[in-house]
């Protein structure tokens, strides 16, 4: 009876192990929101003065970042760290002011980190011009 009942906690652990739920800790990132809402694959932002406000909802994660990143190869060391929360929560929100002279063609990664690992998800970001504006 006792070697049965070894036997199934054994394999009872293997399957918690193998079905991924023994790491229940680990973030996963359940959506992704903007404002402005993305057209397509991209968020795009009028000209002038505005703010995007990007809302995560996630389970399981302690710590909430965005960089926001310049298209292109190898850009990932021109990253600048725009938002940095710590805390338990399953709902986070960054809020990036920007200005008319700042120039906009840029990815925003968003990573959710908890004691298992993390997750990431990215945003395209550009500017919509008027049809006045020389590009």
């Amino acid at each position: 009876m006792i070697k049965k009942l070894t036997i199934n906690v054994v394999t009872a652990f293997f399957l918690l192990i193998f079905n991924g739920a023994a790491y229940a800790q680990q973030p996963s990132l359940m959506s992704i929101k903007t404002i402005p809402a993305p057209e397509g694959n991209w968020v795009y932002f009028p000209e002038g003065d505005g703010l995007m406000v990007i809302h995560v909802s996630t389970a399981y994660s302690n710590t909430f970042k965005v960089w926001r990143v310049p298209t292109g190869t190898q850009q990932w060391e021109n990253r600048i760290l725009i938002c940095n929360e710590k805390g338990n929560k399953f709902d986070w929100t960054c809020v990036w002011r920007y200005t008319k002279d700042d120039t906009i063609h840029d990815h925003f990664v968003v990573e959710a980190s908890g004691e298992g690992g993390s997750i990431k998800g990215s945003i395209n970001v550009t500017r919509r011009h008027d049809e006045n504006h020389p590009q």
